[in-house]
C-alpha cells in the first residue's frame, strides 16, 4: 500500500516521452529487466563543484635531500623556475575526438652530483615534485585530478628514486649532449614501481640541463585510467616527462618559492553575463538545476553566484556537448524539444568560462527557467509513494524490489503522464512501473512484507498476476506501462494517448537498487502521475520493444575462464536464473544470426542488429534506445535500404548515463509489416578494466543489451 500526497507539495519538472516493455515473442518465456546503472548526475556534480571545494593550493617548492660534492664531483641543484614534471595522457570527452591531456608542476626539487671524469660514479639524489601544483589548460580537470585521481590533498608529493645510470660513455665534456637511461623507482600515493627514464643531458658553464621521459601506466600507482560519467575518459597509458635545469647552488641562489600560474580571470572579462550568459542558464539549465528539480540535489543552480563558482565546468560540458543531455544526432527524422545549444551559446559558455566566470549583476541574481524550453510538464494531479521507506543491504549489491502504489481512484481515468520520484536516486539503477489490476491486489498483498520488510523481493518481474487492461495493449512484457532510467525526464505520452486505470487498480513499482559501492539508505520513492477523464479524445498507447542478441568475445588475446562463451553463460545462469542463458539463444533464433556471424573479425568492437515488424498499423510517436556502459553508437531505422528507408534514431556516441526518450516532431504513420532495424555497437576499450568475460545479452550492468522502444498509437485499438 502507498500514501498518497496533495500534488501541490511536489515541484513540476519538464517533460519527456513515452518508455518501454517487452517484446511478446520471448514475454510468454521469459521477463527479460534492462540492467541500467550510471550515476551520472552525483558524478558530473562532484566534477563540475570540485573547483570550489578545492580552492587553495600552496606554490612553495618541496624539500629533497642534499648531496655533498665528493671528490671530482659537482653538485647541481634544480631551478624550480626554469624545471618542470608534466604528463600527458590521452583524454576523450563524450562527443568529440580524442585528444591529449598535458599538466606541468614547476614544484620539483632534488640534486644531482656530477662526476666528468667518472660518470659512472655519478650520482641522482631522490627528486621531489608536488603534483598537487599540477595545471593544465583546463582548471577543471587539475581540480578533479587533484581531488579524486591523485588525492594530493594527502599525498602532494612524487618522489622519483635513481638506483643506477646506465649509457654514459667513461668521460663527458662540457657542451656536449649524451644520451643515457635513469633507473629506479617512483612512489605516487601509497604505491612505489619499477621506472626508467630515457634521458639526453648536457652541462657547461655551471649549468646542467636534461630531459628525461618515461612511460608508464596510471593504474600502476592508482591513479586511472580516468572516467567520470560518461564525460571523459582517459587511456592507462602515460608519458612523463622532467625538462630539468640544475644550477651550482654554491655560486646561485635556488628559489623555493614558484609563482601560480596564470588564472583564467587574468584573459579577459569574457561575454556579458547578464546580456549571453544568462539567457542561456535560464533556458537551458534552470528548468532542472533550480532548487526542488531533478538536476537540483546534484547541483543546484539558482542565483549567477552558483554559476560564476562553476563557470569553467559549465564550459567544459556546453563544448563536450555532455549538458544539456541531447545524444541524438540531427540524422533522420526531427526530433522535439532538442536540449542542444547552437554553437554560439557553446563558444559563449566556454569563453565566459575561460574568462573566470566574471558578472556583471549582483551574485545572489537570480536565475529563473524559461518556461517551456524543454516542452511542456506533466501535472501532479495524483502523488503516490511507498508506505514506508525500504532500506536494502550491502550484502545483496543488486537488489530488486516490488512496492504496491495506490492511487485510490473512484472513477476510470488515463494516465496522460507521469514522473518518477526517486529518494535515495543514488542508490536507483532503474525502475519499471506496472499496472496491477484489482483482481491481482491479493496476490500482492499476500507476498508484501514476507521478509519483514516493506514490498517483497521480485528479480525478473513482479511475480504477481498482471493484465493489460482495457484500452492498454502493451506489446511485450504484461502490465509494464512505465519507468525511469538514468537521463530520464517526466514524461507526457502526448496525442491525446493514456493508459487506461479503473476503480481498484493500483501500480506495481519495481526498483533495481545497486549497493555494490554505496551504502544502503532508506528510500521512499513514488509517482506523481497525471491523470485525464475517459474520452473518446483519449486513445490507447501501445510500447512496441525490439531486441536484439549481443556477442561480445575477450579482447583478443586474453585468456580466462570466463572468456568461455559456454561458461559464460552458464555463469549467468548463476548469477540470474534460467533467463540468463536462455535469453541470448532466443534472440539470436528470432533474428537469425549466429555467434560466429557477429564475432567474425572482432578486434574489441562488436556489432549487432535485428530487424521486426511493425505489428500494426499507427503512428509513432516517440523513440528510444537502450544499451549498458560498452555502447558505442545505437541506430533504429524504418525501412532499411528501401527508397522510403527513414531512421527514427541516430546515437552516433553512446551515453549510457543518458538514456533518454525522444519525441518525433512530427507524428509518422506506419504500416503493419513495415522492417524496423536496430542496430548496436561495443567497444571493449571503454571499459578496459572490467574482468574478462564473454557477454552476452543479461541483466547486469557489467552485460549488456540492445535494447529499443518506439511508442505507436494504433490506427484500430
Amino acid at each position: 500500500m502507498t500514501d498518497a500526497e496533495p500534488a501541490a507539495d511536489v515541484p513540476r519538472r519538464r517533460g519527456a516521452r513515452p518508455w518501454r516493455s517487452k517484446w511478446r515473442i520471448l514475454a510468454a518465456v521469459v521477463v527479460v529487466l534492462g540492467g541500467v546503472a550510471g550515476f551520472a548526475w552525483w558524478k558530473i556534480h562532484s566534477w563540475l563543484d570540485v573547483p570550489s571545494r578545492y580552492k587553495t593550493v600552496g606554490y612553495s617548492v618541496p624539500s629533497a635531500p642534499r648531496l655533498v660534492a665528493g671528490n671530482g664531483e659537482t653538485v647541481y641543484r634544480i631551478d624550480p623556475t626554469r624545471s618542470q614534471l608534466g604528463y600527458e595522457v590521452s583524454e576523450k570527452l563524450v562527443g568529440a575526438t580524442t585528444g591529449h591531456a598535458i599538466g606541468t608542476t614547476n614544484g620539483i626539487a632534488g640534486d644531482l652530483a656530477l662526476n666528468p671524469t667518472n660518470p659512472a660514479a655519478s650520482r641522482v639524489g631522490d627528486i621531489v615534485a608536488n603534483v598537487e601544483q599540477f595545471h593544465s589548460d583546463q582548471s577543471l580537470r587539475d581540480a578533479r585530478i587533484r581531488e579524486d585521481f591523485l588525492e594530493s590533498a594527502t599525498y602532494p608529493l612524487a618522489t622519483f628514486h635513481t638506483t643506477s645510470i646506465s649509457g654514459l660513455p667513461a668521460r663527458l665534456e662540457p657542451g656536449h649532449t649524451y644520451h643515457f637511461q635513469l633507473h629506479g623507482t617512483a612512489t605516487v600515493k601509497k604505491t612505489t614501481a619499477p621506472i626508467t627514464w630515457d634521458a639526453t643531458g648536457r652541462f657547461a658553464n655551471g649549468r646542467l640541463t636534461t630531459t628525461a621521459t618515461t612511460d608508464t601506466k596510471l593504474s600502476t600507482f592508482g591513479a586511472g585510467p580516468i572516467s567520470v560519467a560518461g564525460l571523459v575518459s582517459t587511456s592507462d597509458a602515460v608519458r612523463l616527462t622532467m625538462r630539468l635545469t640544475a644550477l651550482d647552488p654554491s655560486t646561485n641562489q635556488i628559489p623555493t618559492q614558484i609563482a601560480a600560474p596564470a588564472g583564467a580571470a587574468e584573459h579577459g572579462s569574457g561575454p556579458s553575463f547578464h546580456k549571453t550568459i544568462q539567457p542561456i542558464l535560464e533556458a537551458s539549465c534552470a528548468s532542472c538545476h533550480n532548487t526542488g528539480k531533478v538536476g537540483a540535489e546534484h547541483w543546484t543552480l539558482d542565483t549567477a553566484g552558483d554559476a560564476s563558482k562553476v563557470a569553467s565546468g559549465i564550459g567544459v560540458v556546453a563544448k563536450a556537448r555532455y549538458m544539456p543531455p541531447w545524444p541524438a544526432s540531427t540524422k533522420g527524422v526531427p526530433l522535439a524539444h532538442s536540449l542542444q545549444l547552437s554553437q554560439q551559446q557553446v563558444d559563449d559558455l566556454v569563453a565566459w568560462g575561460e574568462s573566470g566566470g566574471h558578472l556583471d549583476v549582483p551574485a545572489d541574481t537570480r536565475i529563473k527557467p524559461t518556461p517551456g524550453a524543454a516542452g511542456p510538464a506533466p501535472r501532479h494531479d495524483v502523488v503516490v509513494r511507498m508506505a514506508k521507506a525500504y532500506e536494502g543491504s550491502a550484502s545483496i549489491p543488486n537488489d530488486y524490489r516490488c512496492f504496491v502504489l495506490d492511487p485510490h481512484l473512484t472513477k476510470s481515468m488515463y494516465l496522460t503522464g507521469y514522473e518518477f520520484l526517486g529518494d535515495q536516486i543514488n542508490e536507483i539503477h532503474h525502475a519499471q512501473v506496472f499496472k496491477l489490476p484489482a483482481a491481482g491486489r491479493d496476490q500482492a498483498a499476500a507476498r508484501e512484507g514476507q521478509d519483514g520488510k516493506p514490498g517483497w523481493s521480485c528479480y525478473g518481474g513482479p511475480g504477481v498476476a498482471l493484465g493489460r487492461g482495457r484500452g492498454h495493449r502493451v506489446v511485450g512484457q504484461a502490465g509494464l506501462i512505465a519507468g525511469w532510467v538514468p537521463g530520464q525526464l517526466p514524461v507526457i505520452y502526448g496525442h491525446d494517448s493514456g493508459v487506461r486505470l479503473d476503480p481498484g487498480d493500483a501500480l506495481v513499482l519495481q526498483i533495481h537498487y545497486h549497493h555494490e559501492d554505496i551504502k544502503p539508505t532508506p528510500d521512499r520513492s513514488g509517482m506523481a502521475l497525471q491523470l485525464d477523464p475517459v474520452s473518446s479524445r483519449i486513445r490507447p498507447i501501445t510500447i512496441v520493444n525490439p531486441l536484439a542478441p549481443v556477442e561480445i568475445p575477450c579482447m583478443p588475446g586474453t585468456n580466462a575462464p570466463l572468456c568461455n562463451r559456454d561458461a559464460a553463460l552458464a555463469d549467468d545462469a548463476r548469477l540470474y536464473g534460467p533467463i540468463g542463458a536462455f535469453a541470448e539463444p532466443g534472440l539470436l533464433g528470432i533474428c537469425g544470426k549466429t555467434p560466429e556471424e557477429l564475432t567474425a573479425g572482432f578486434d574489441g568492437v562488436a556489432h549487432s542488429s535485428c530487424d521486426t515488424k511493425v505489428p500494426q498499423s499507427g503512428t509513432i510517436i516517440a523513440v528510444m534506445g537502450h544499451m549498458h556502459t560498452l555502447g558505442k553508437s545505437f541506430r533504429l531505422t524504418l525501412d532499411p535500404g528501401l527508397p522510403s528507408q527513414k531512421i527514427l534514431l541516430d546515437i552516433p556516441t553512446w551515453n549510457f548515463d543518458w538514456q533518454m526518450n525522444y519525441s518525433l516532431a512530427q507524428p509518422l504513420h506506419v504500416d503493419a509489416g513495415q522492417t524496423v532495424r536496430m542496430e548496436c555497437t561495443w567497444d571493449r576499450s571503454l571499459d578496459p578494466n572490467r574482468p574478462p568475460k564473454y557477454i552476452v545479452f543479461a541483466e547486469g550492468t557489467e552485460d549488456e543489451m540492445c535494447f529499443s522502444t518506439y511508442a505507436l498509437i494504433p490506427d484500430s485499438p
